[in-house]
């Protein structure tokens, strides 16, 4: 059997039902709101009167607070429910927002930074797994892609609405725009309908309890203790691929422009242009052929892509380089990350496909969180070329990773 591959004979079931566009949609307008203010709220902060190193606080303390809720993430939505832990995280950063807007003070600032980074976890894991749930298993890699396109209109418009609303009419204005767009996405998901038992599916999938969520596992059966209970041993190798990969991103996204300036190219922004468009053409594709080939079909063409993307990247002086480079990284982890997503999500039972969520997570959130700081170690001690090139190494790793799970999973007859 083939890693990944789909039942062929469900392979007319409808992915865009009413639940997936609206889940669809309900996430980019959240991270529209998040990645509106993240360009911005250093710069608030210092209005308000804080230190840099204040400022850095108020930046950082919402993506530590998100990292360290991520394990605890999965274990509370496939508990408490997923519909609800979206809707009230909704709620929250609503709130949240509503009070950057009139913070008094800076405690107050990154207090409410950090309840909203916690729930802000909460609702990446739980919207993931609503969204898995409502794909049918045969077309979950480009359900998945497609899903994951939110971040791409969301980066792509997000940041420059911020910036743009902030400098025109003030911060407060732009922290209440946020508000109105986060209370849109509450109206959207009362309309949310999660399976239930009764035969209302819009996709294929287990039964659901009265309350639309999976059924909880029978009180016969062993449940997962310890650490088993928050991480899903099962999803881990492939969260750590994907660490691997969202590593050497951060990598890049946080120093290409600097590079672009030391070397002397023009129009490097245009760097992230051609890589959301890119990704946005290619991920459902990619999704589609993991579907029907299996996830190694695009897990190692990416590792490829990812390759020649960082060479490139490494070497290039001039921009169409940094162009065809930017469209190499979409192409690699861009294409693949979808995939490893929903891949994990099958590994798991339907009653624990929040922990492998949260397990994928917490994946991409420790290479967020490592790149920038592997970069500036690097780059420090060898320059920008060394920087780019540590991501061959790193990417070296994921492979190995990978391949050393798909072994085992053939070993115990998994494999699909």
């Amino acid at each position: 059997m083939r890693d990944g591959g789909a039942n062929r004979s469900g392979a007319g079931r409808r992915l865009w039902t009413r639940e997936f566009v609206l889940l669809t949609a309900i996430q980019t307008f959240d991270l529209f709101t998040y990645n509106m203010i993240t360009p911005v709220i250093a710069k608030y902060a210092l209005a308000q009167g804080a230190t840099l190193a204040w400022a850095g606080v108020v930046a950082s303390v919402f993506a530590f607070v998100a990292l360290v809720a991520r394990p605890a993430s999965g274990f509370l939505s496939d508990r408490l429910g997923r519909k609800r832990i979206v809707m009230v995280s909704i709620v929250v950063a609503c709130a949240a927002q509503v009070g950057y807007a009139f913070a008094t003070s800076l405690v107050a600032l990154v207090a409410l930074r950090a309840v909203h980074g916690f729930f802000y976890a909460l609702f990446g894991t739980a919207i993931s797994a609503l969204a898995l749930d409502a794909i049918p298993e045969e077309r979950r890699s480009e359900g998945m892609g497609w899903f994951g396109t939110s971040y791409v209109f969301a980066n792509a418009l997000g940041p420059a609405f911020g910036v743009l609303v902030s400098d025109r009419f003030g911060f407060a204005a732009m922290f209440l725009a946020g508000a109105v767009v986060a209370a849109a996405s509450f109206a959207l998901g009362l309309f949310v309908r999660v399976r239930s038992s009764a035969g209302a599916a819009p996709s294929s999938g287990p039964a659901r309890d009265a309350s639309g969520e999976p059924p909880r596992t029978s009180p016969t059966a062993a449940k997962p203790r310890g650490i088993a209970a928050f991480i899903s041993v099962k999803s881990l190798p492939l969260a750590i691929a994907a660490c691997c990969y969202l590593t050497i991103w951060s990598i890049i996204a946080t120093y290409i422009v600097l590079v672009g300036d030391e070397r002397g190219v023009v129009g490097i922004s245009a760097f992230f242009v051609v890589n959301s468009l890119t990704l946005l053409v290619s991920r459902p594709f990619a999704g589609r052929r993991a579907d029907r080939h299996g996830l190694s079909a695009v897990f190692y063409p990416s590792a490829v892509f990812e390759a020649v993307a960082v060479v490139l990247i490494a070497f290039s002086q001039q921009l169409w380089l940094f162009l065809a480079a930017a469209a190499c990284k979409a192409l690699g982890s861009g294409t693949v990350t979808p995939s490893i997503q929903a891949r994990c999500g099958q590994l798991e039972p339907p009653e624990r496909s929040g922990v492998a969520m949260s397990t994928y997570l917490l994946g991409t959130d420790v290479g967020y969180a490592l790149g920038p700081i592997i970069g500036g170690v690097v780059s420090g001690a060898f320059g920008f070329t060394a920087m780019f090139l540590a991501g061959l190494p790193i990417l070296a790793v994921g492979v190995a990773v990978y391949a050393l799970w798909t072994h085992e999973e053939k070993k115990r007859g998994n494999a699909r």
